[in-house]
């Protein structure tokens, strides 16, 4: 499912236009011939049965690189409700309190596409996928100069007591399960009026609203 919803957020984004696009055509003819790739593929298949089949399997394997996204998100800091324009709010803190890495070899690099540095995706959204890597090198040295791990000001600033974190794939899925099931827990105690979900989109949602 998160790979459609990527699909119709994209398509909104460029047909809608919130806010100044680069290469809109460029992106739309992109697309277009993406799904009209898909759809032959999936047309010369024998059956209707294995088209549908092909698609929803190719997605669901597709769908494993959604684990990479969410794993350098859910687990780390999230927004609290207030405005972020305090002296400790700067835009490079904030992105190391609230984005992790995950640490993989190089030669892993293709399957992860680049997923894996979120820190330097959110510094510099427009880098090139390939250069990732080597960006990642130069922020983690201007990241550990001024934040030193252990130091006192690190662990004022970051909740993990790391400015730049970096767990490996499978102990970053196990910090997000922690972190899940922590507000999880949270949220089947909580009260109605205790805290913001029920005025939230995510509750007009599951209610049905409007």
């Amino acid at each position: 499912l998160g790979r459609w919803n990527l699909y119709a957020q994209g398509l909104i984004y460029l047909l809608t236009q919130p806010d100044k696009t680069h290469f809109r055509k460029t992106e739309l003819a992109g697309i277009a011939v993406y799904f009209g790739w898909v759809l032959g593929t999936a047309l010369s298949m024998p059956s209707w049965a294995e088209s549908v089949g092909w698609v929803m399997l190719s997605h669901a394997v597709a769908g494993i690189l959604h684990v990479q996204i969410v794993l350098s998100h859910w687990s780390m800091h999230t927004y609290e409700g207030r405005a972020y324009n305090g002296a400790d709010d700067e835009w490079y803190v904030t992105t190391m309190r609230t984005t992790m890495n995950v640490a993989t070899p190089p030669w892993l690099d293709w399957v992860h596409i680049g997923l894996q540095f979120q820190i330097e995706h959110h510094l510099f959204p427009r880098l090139p996928r390939h250069n990732l890597r080597i960006a990642r090198d130069m922020v983690r040295e201007v990241v550990e100069a001024h934040f030193p791990a252990g130091s006192a000001e690190c662990k004022r600033l970051f909740p993990l007591g790391v400015a730049y974190h970096e767990p490996g794939f499978f102990a970053g899925n196990l910090e997000m399960w922690r972190v899940l099931r922590s507000a999880a827990y949270a949220a089947r105690g909580a009260k109605r009026g205790e805290h913001g979900f029920w005025q939230s989109a995510l509750w007009e949602g599951m209610s049905l609203a409007g």
